[in-house]
């Protein structure tokens, strides 16, 4: 006869732990900022953290009698083992209590069982042969990930321990071009400005309709690629053939609207096939399920991850996510992903740029150059936000009979960084070159002109 397979747990520290509770009640807060009553395993045990959950929430201070009174007020006091078994759990605190173990060790053995419900689970799936192999395989990839984004967090530690890590990255950042610590983004004076798009930085660009914001994404991704570094593109409005003419029009210098409707010139078409020889080189990643939900995108941004083919990730846009979660207003909503993208920016250890409308207030203004409160659903964004930029250009009225579309298309451009919270805020003049798909640094531009005069 097998031996029967115990569930994970760690009931004897779970009793300790509660014990020292009851006895120190200064460490209360120490525990409940690592645990709560789910991660215990014994029902007795949940009884009485949940009832020192209750009281320490009441701010009454936690002693045997706040305790006992909350169980019965709980109806559970009988069914937790009365008397007793307080005093019990109480006379069984060791003389030497080392509390941060058995946190520990309960945080672990939760989930462990977790980690078991998760495989059960996963085995139900594949044997009940009710879901696709490759959603079955993604959906799996979510529920495993997610137990090891349960895991703790490191502890804390003395200033003095960390210091020489910090010197040790200023060192590095020294050797480093241009006082560039991130991602060169491709216009230099931005990079004046952020020195870069940094690990773990979530990067917010927002703009109205037909500024250009997707383009400069574009351009953006195209200027980490051609460094050498691997960007992941999510773009749930545009499909990758829309993207690739765009970028064929960038390298080539072709007009946009001539390569789509194919009027090229047998030159034009040597043209474009050297841009798509420099554009193949890329390591540019581009999502063709036009996925909208936010947990698709960590699951296909974690299988790059895996295989160190990730160095940055573009969203266009924020407003067509989903959280996956039902029955929550947009704003909840959109709370949600903008807290998920700044998850996923320090899970991978890579900037995320993440585009976004802007509220249609700013319409009704006047003055239309943006600011910090026009974002759309801007609280949570702009609290999550380590950068938000803002493009920006005053668009020509037209006059009867005048045509506006060679000045939208070689257009001053202004892009504002109007929160960056390692670096300046400022703005950066760009020209927005519609035909070819692509903004230019004014100052370079100018430089060009003068070379070629």
């Amino acid at each position: 006869m097998e031996n029967q397979k115990q569930i994970p747990n760690a009931v004897e520290a779970e009793s300790y732990l509660l014990g020292c509770m009851l006895i120190e009640p200064n460490i209360v807060d120490e525990v409940l900022n690592q645990l709560d009553h789910q991660d215990f395993y014994s029902k007795p045990n949940q009884n009485i953290m949940k009832a020192i959950e209750n009281v320490y929430e009441s701010r009454h201070s936690i002693d045997q009698v706040m305790i006992i009174d909350e169980l019965k007020r709980m109806n559970v006091f009988e069914a937790t083992g009365g008397l007793d078994y307080i005093y019990d759990i109480i006379n069984s605190v060791p003389v030497v209590a080392n509390i941060e173990a058995y946190i520990e060790l309960i945080h672990q053995k939760r989930l462990e069982r977790y980690l078991l419900e998760v495989v059960r689970k996963i085995s139900d799936n594949i044997l009940d042969g009710n879901m696709e192999f490759s959603d079955l395989l993604v959906q799996s990839e979510q529920q495993l990930m997610d137990v090891v984004n349960r895991q703790r967090v490191e502890d804390m530690r003395r200033l003095d321990l960390l210091t020489d890590e910090v010197i040790d990255i200023i060192e590095e950042n020294k050797t480093k071009e241009g006082n560039l610590v991130g991602l060169d983004t491709g216009f230099q004076d931005l990079n004046t400005l952020t020195a870069g798009f940094k690990p773990g930085e979530l990067i917010i660009l927002a703009a109205r309709p037909s500024i250009g914001k997707s383009t400069l994404a574009l351009n953006f991704a195209a200027n980490v690629c051609r460094a050498g570094k691997s960007v992941a593109l999510f773009s749930l409005e545009m499909g990758s053939d829309q993207l690739i003419m765009r970028l064929l029009s960038t390298f080539s210098g072709l007009a946009l609207n001539k390569i789509v409707a194919g009027t090229l010139t047998n030159e034009e078409m040597n043209m474009l096939m050297q841009a798509k020889t420099t554009i193949n080189k890329f390591p540019l990643y581009i999502d063709q399920s036009s996925t909208t939900s936010l947990r698709d995108i960590r699951s296909k941004c974690q299988k790059l991850y895996r295989d160190d083919h990730l160095d940055m990730i573009v969203i266009d846009y924020l407003q067509l996510l989903s959280s996956g979660e039902n029955r929550m207003n947009r704003v909840d909503e959109v709370g949600r992903i903008s807290r998920g993208l700044k998850e996923m920016a320090r899970l991978f250890k890579v900037p995320v740029i993440a585009l976004s409308q802007l509220s249609r207030m700013i319409d009704q203004r006047e003055d239309k150059r943006p600011v910090l409160s026009d974002l759309r659903e801007s609280g949570s964004i702009e609290q999550d936000a380590d950068i938000v930029m803002f493009l920006h250009r005053e668009v020509p009225k037209k006059t009867e009979g005048e045509d506006t579309t060679k000045v939208v298309h070689s257009a001053k451009t202004e892009l504002i960084v109007a929160k960056n919270r390692q670096g300046m805020t400022g703005s950066v003049d760009l020209i927005f070159k519609g035909a070819q798909s692509q903004f230019v640094s004014e100052k370079m531009l100018d430089r060009k002109n003068v070379e070629a005069k």
